[in-house]
């Protein structure tokens, strides 16, 4: 068997169907599909086996849901594959005819323990396909092929995302260093990723798109990090602990950090309770920086100045100023003036990359407002449209008024 897809589902009825299509039209054909289905209350199991009456490459295994992510699926999943090469893949996602078969040649033709792969966004709400995801970054990768951890220590969690659908494992390596998936609420899926990226000895990447991620699935990720904010620190521990065994952290820890710091930022926004913003904002100082090695750090150790600026006001100022600071806007001596500026979230997508149209007071206040949300990113502040460089990459233009 040349590849073991794991997929693990629950509740996907609406979108099972055109994942299993996508697998099942693969140009390789020598697969096996292990379907997991983690409790589904819907007709998720009746559809994977109205599949499987179709097709022998479908294999279904169940277990009971625990409500700690889908973890446990992947690992019962992996624990019956067979094949030479293993992808984790999502039950909403869905995927191009010759992804296995592409990735699976660059593995073969590069001798490569993992192989990665870009993504692209396919937004629900819109049915549309939106702009490059998250997954890697080809303008960053060493000019070898195939490279290791080694040729970009200090980059190599920002060229290569922890995320685990677009990446193609050789099943010795998951072997070899006894892989599994945390069994955590939110970011059960770093875990082998992670540690994947500086345990391969090779790593290879096709540069086309091949897994369609989907978003706007009516699931708020913002809702599922609030209600669990410790799982903005919970995935890290075993991560940093392995690495510190393989003795590769002191080597990467400057790639990790800025990833994990930028995580915590995310969280920290995303908070909307104030005894749990206090929690997070303690553990943070008091355990989660101590533990990774994370006080005092130098200006120039941050790639983004944004996310400096976020870790040296957490490290020097108490809650209480920050959110004084936050409520002042960054920019006048009135505390309401953020209320009264408040930027039109609703019209912006979130993630997208946004041109701001306006210098005068209500632009200030704004851009003040999206860089401390890190809601949006933006590509270029101007004074008016005609400001806006030739070569800009964005999605919108907002014009402040």
């Amino acid at each position: 068997m040349k590849v073991s897809v794991v997929v693990p589902v629950y509740n996907a009825y609406r979108y099972l169907g055109w994942c299993l299509d996508s697998l099942l039209k693969q140009s390789l054909q020598d697969i096996e599909i292990i379907c997991v289905d983690d409790g589904s209350t819907d007709a998720s199991l009746e559809l994977l086996y109205a599949y499987k009456g179709k097709d022998e490459r479908i294999r279904i295994l169940t277990k009971e849901n625990d409500g700690r992510g889908a973890a446990g699926a992947r690992n019962k999943g992996f624990d019956v594959a067979i094949g030479e090469y293993v992808m984790f893949l999502d039950s909403d996602d869905f995927f191009e005819p010759d992804m296995l078969e592409k990735m699976v040649a660059q593995a073969e033709q590069t001798n490569a323990d993992l192989v990665l792969c870009r993504a692209e966004r396919w937004d629900d709400r819109t049915d549309k396909m939106e702009r490059n995801y998250e997954g890697i970054d080809f303008g960053g990768l060493p000019k070898k092929d195939p490279f290791s951890y080694k040729d970009c220590p200090e980059t190599i969690f920002q060229i290569a995302d922890w995320i685990v659908w677009n990446k193609l494992f050789r099943r010795e390596l998951i072997e070899k260093y006894q892989l599994r998936f945390e069994s955590i609420p939110i970011s059960d899926d770093q875990y082998v990723p992670a540690l994947a990226l500086v345990l391969a000895n090779r790593i290879s990447s096709v540069d086309e798109v091949f897994v369609h991620y989907r978003v706007n699935t009516g699931s708020s990720q913002v809702d599922r990090q609030a209600a669990h904010p410790e799982a903005s620190y919970l995935a890290t521990y075993s991560v940093v602990e392995r690495m510190r065994e393989a003795g590769v952290y002191d080597t990467v820890k400057k790639s990790y950090l800025n990833n994990v710091i930028r995580v915590f930022r995310e969280y920290f926004d995303r908070m909307t309770d104030i005894s749990v913003l206090s929690d997070l904002y303690k553990r943070f100082r008091e355990v989660e920086f101590p533990r990774l090695e994370a006080e005092n750090l130098p200006k120039d150790f941050f790639y983004d100045k944004r996310l400096g600026s976020w870790y040296y006001m957490i490290c020097s100022k108490s809650l209480e100023e920050i959110l004084l600071d936050a409520a002042r806007g960054h920019g006048d001596g009135m505390t309401t003036a953020v209320l009264r500026f408040q930027v039109p979230y609703d019209v912006i997508e979130p993630g997208s990359r946004i041109v701001l149209v306006g210098k005068g007071r209500v632009g200030r206040y704004w851009y003040s407002q999206i860089l401390l949300s890190d809601y949006c990113d933006v590509a270029a502040w101007v004074g008016t449209k005609e400001e806006i460089l030739p070569g800009t990459e964005y999605d919108q233009i907002v014009v402040a008024s």
